[in-house]
């Protein structure tokens, strides 16, 4: 088990180094604020989504594995080894169903780190959009660091809908911690969930504001 996890980390590793040296000469990809992601821990990285490039890109910022959501149905693509190589987990694009919550848990549970998208789907402008309870709530019962982060240049090199890659910067920011200490020592609501989630975005917000 411990071999076949190295070989593992060995590949996505491998995958990250080639995918890095490709993004800084066709993007000028450059990465602000690492010394905000955590070395070792479980933690979640919570970011803007303004395209399909976004994973990636962030999984090439960090240096140390990170897991991600995909849709499942593509699981039962071509893509689908590749997809369990670089950590994906797969999801209802619909619902955070009971068997996906209990893996994402799991995942944090063994001091891993999961990149999630508080606002949900991709912008259909590039504009910042309003966080969903799923990140607080995911927050909140797996009680970790929650780091913001804010893509900048993704939408402008592939948007939503966009076919072909177009040429343009690509800059991924970290942010500190957020410090929810006093949401999990109260009592779990809805509304709880979505004012983290809020809290979230102004976050990256301000990430975004400082470009």
């Amino acid at each position: 088990m411990h071999i076949k996890r190295s070989l593992k980390n060995g590949l996505y590793v491998s995958i990250r180094l080639v995918f890095i040296g490709l993004a800084k000469l066709l993007f000028k990809f450059e990465v602000r604020g690492a010394e905000h992601i955590p070395r070792t821990g479980a933690a979640i990285i919570a970011s803007n989504h303004a395209s399909y490039l976004d994973p990636p890109l962030i999984g090439m910022a960090i240096p140390r594995p990170i897991f991600y959501f995909a849709k499942e149905e593509l699981f039962r693509t071509l893509l689908g080894s590749a997809l369990k190589i670089v950590n994906a987990i797969p999801v209802n694009r619909d619902q955070l169903d009971r068997k996906t919550l209990r893996t994402v848990l799991s995942v944090l549970a063994q001091g891993e780190m999961i990149l999630m998208f508080p606002e949900g789907t991709r912008s259909e402008t590039g504009d910042l959009q309003k966080g969903r309870p799923g990140t607080g709530f995911i927050a909140y019962q797996a009680k970790v660091p929650v780091v913001p982060a804010y893509v900048g240049g993704s939408f402008d090199i592939l948007p939503r809908g966009g076919k072909f890659f177009r040429f343009a910067q690509c800059t991924v920011t970290f942010g500190p911690a957020i410090d929810f200490s006093a949401y999990f020592a109260a009592a779990r609501t809805k509304d709880m969930y979505e004012r983290m989630s809020g809290e979230i975005m102004l976050s990256i917000e301000r990430l975004k504001g400082a470009e």
